[in-house]
């Protein structure tokens, strides 16, 4: 496929979704959680937002809470129309192929991340849901949606509705936290990041053999 330089489009031409930069002190309420789950759904209607689903992970499992598992097979259709100006682009055989990505402040965006400027100038991101680089090698990344991530998940979500603050000057533990906050929270089993890392091992292995044209199958083993 044969694009001219001129169809790649700067991200800055998308519309920017983003929950904002604050100041300190910065507390978040229930009220603006319901702000970002509405506005999330309001992105994830979005045609380039199927690219959240193909993540897998939390993005997955987030923007299905968004758009209902019945819009599941929408990610299969194909790319959307800002794909190509917008999108990932990967050379293949001198072949061009293109497929809708996400930006790092969309995935910010659809993790519920708050920007909050802390006293020596920086800013420290705060989320309601762990980022991709808190999730990759916690506990709960198997490599699939297992049920102990649906329970975490349903239980996140209660203690969200149950337990934030309805008032800015109360206090809570179930707000946004920063992303080493979340990987203290998720660690569970310290074996499944070996468990992971063999995984991906076996079946980059598995992947390599079978486009080389080999007919067997590998036998493996994930070991603890």
């Amino acid at each position: 496929m044969a694009v001219s330089p001129e169809a790649r489009r700067p991200l800055s031409e998308l519309r920017t979704f983003s929950l904002g930069y604050f100041r300190p002190p910065f507390k978040a309420v229930y009220a603006d959680y319901i702000a970002y789950e509405q506005y999330r759904h309001e992105f994830m209607n979005e045609d380039r937002a199927r690219a959240a689903l193909l993540r897998g992970g939390i993005l997955w499992r987030l923007a299905l809470h968004s758009l209902g598992f019945d819009n599941l097979p929408s990610a299969l259709i194909g790319i959307s129309r800002d794909a190509v100006p917008f999108g990932q682009m990967l050379t293949i055989n001198g072949e061009t192929h293109f497929d809708d990505e996400l930006s790092e402040e969309e995935v910010d965006f659809i993790c519920g991340t708050y920007y909050v400027y802390t006293n020596n100038g920086c800013i420290e991101k705060l989320s309601w849901w762990p980022r991709p680089q808190a999730w990759a090698g916690s506990g709960l990344d198997v490599g699939f949606w297992s049920a102990r991530c649906e329970s975490w998940f349903q239980t996140r979500l209660e203690n969200i509705r149950q337990g934030v603050s309805r008032r800015r000057d109360s206090s809570d533990n179930n707000g946004p936290v920063n992303n080493t906050h979340w990987k203290h929270g998720l660690k569970f089993n310290g074996a499944t990041k070996k468990f992971k890392k063999n995984l991906d091992a076996a079946c980059s292995d598995f992947l390599t053999t079978k486009a080389s044209g080999k007919l067997s199958f590998l036998s493996f083993n994930v070991q603890l």
